[in-house]
């Protein structure tokens, strides 16, 4: 797999594949203040090496991000963006401020500069911690077990 230029479907395929973190996420979780860190997640079916990345604004503890990326390339599998303002695709279209980005090749242009309205699936955003639960369960990551 050409982690440069996937297709749709194998974005699809990659999304859908069982993913299992190889540590514990971070346990430490202030009530407000940055949060920023990396969880090694690993897919071993398709032998591809991710980093889970929590991001909280450290001044609104309501603005916040998750994202999975490819280590070897530090590409965005999906990415969602949580009271970070709205977004403008490239053709001009105006997304809502909570908003997903997925990996989408088009030469000449970033993987995540197109961005989607969130799904269903991913619907409780009150915090970080508990968009958290939706976001592994909608990318298919498990926990590193306790």
């Amino acid at each position: 797999m050409d982690l440069g230029g996937l297709t749709d479907n194998e974005v699809k395929e990659l999304l859908q594949s069982l993913k299992r973190c190889t540590r514990q996420i971070p346990e430490d979780m202030p009530l407000i203040g940055r949060i920023k860190d990396d969880t090694p997640v690993v897919d071993f079916k398709n032998h591809i090496e991710y980093f889970l990345h929590r991001y909280r604004n450290p001044f609104d503890s309501k603005r916040f991000s998750l994202h999975i990326r490819f280590q070897q390339t530090n590409d965005h599998l999906i990415r969602i963006d949580i009271h970070n303002g709205t977004h403008r695709n490239p053709d001009g279209t105006l997304i809502p401020e909570n908003h997903m980005h997925v990996y989408h090749f088009v030469k000449g242009l970033r993987k995540d500069v197109i961005a989607i309205p969130l799904p269903a699936e991913i619907h409780n955003i009150t915090s970080l911690f508990a968009a958290l639960e939706d976001f592994l369960a909608y990318t298919n990551v498990t926990e590193y077990p306790k």
